[in-house]
């Protein structure tokens, strides 16, 4: 890093710092996209509040500080990302964003990207996911958007009680179910996680997903 003087003021510059922020423009968009496609698990064009609760939690886990975010927090962090207020996180917002606090500069306001919507599932994939959905929300216990592994053998039971199973997983069910769900092997099992399983379930079933 090298600095000069001009006018009685000190001008610092080194090639991670421009005069807007602490990287150009072109640099933070890379930043944003990367971001948003790490948590837009669901790959739906928007990053909703259980998309919202790990990006929290992984933020402060990079300063090393344990967190779990309330939903005032996950409210207020939105408020802050949904700068053209329409409730919904999307690209636009987070590169805005980005270039707001890497670039140190205010984008334009600009409409959002619009994605073109995705298929939907049949009906009997829908009740099975609406079923993994109930069971997720029950057993997070935490309310932090995703599943430890303290919380899965809780899961594993009720799933095959449904089925009339008595079944009391082991240390060893536990693992080998986190090493199918946990795809991102973050140790934690978030529910676009738990759904995917449960497509891809399906899917080695033969049954038909729309």
């Amino acid at each position: 890093m090298r600095s000069t003087t001009r006018r009685s003021e000190q001008v610092i510059t080194s090639q991670y710092v421009t005069p807007q922020g602490i990287c150009d423009p072109e640099q933070a968009k890379a930043i944003a996209k990367k971001l948003f496609d790490l948590y837009d698990r669901d790959r739906n064009g928007i990053i909703d509040g259980q998309e919202v609760s790990p990006m929290l939690v992984d933020a402060y886990r990079g300063m090393s500080k344990a967190f779990n975010p309330t939903q005032a927090d996950v409210d207020t962090f939105v408020q802050v990302l949904d700068v053209n207020r329409d409730g919904k996180i999307t690209y636009q917002d987070v590169e805005n964003y980005a270039l707001r606090i890497l670039a140190g500069i205010q984008p334009l306001p600009s409409y959002s990207i619009q994605l073109p919507p995705q298929r939907q599932y049949n009906r009997m994939v829908e009740e099975r996911l609406e079923v993994a959905r109930r069971l997720f929300k029950k057993f997070d216990v935490t309310q932090c958007g995703f599943l430890t592994r303290n919380e899965v053998p809780g899961l594993l039971r009720e799933t095959y009680k449904q089925l009339n199973i008595e079944f009391e997983p082991t240390p060893q069910d536990v693992q080998a179910w986190m090493d199918m769900t946990d795809t991102d092997c973050d140790g934690k099992v978030a529910l676009q996680d738990f759904e995917q399983s449960i497509i891809r379930s399906l899917q080695e079933q033969g049954i038909s997903l729309y």
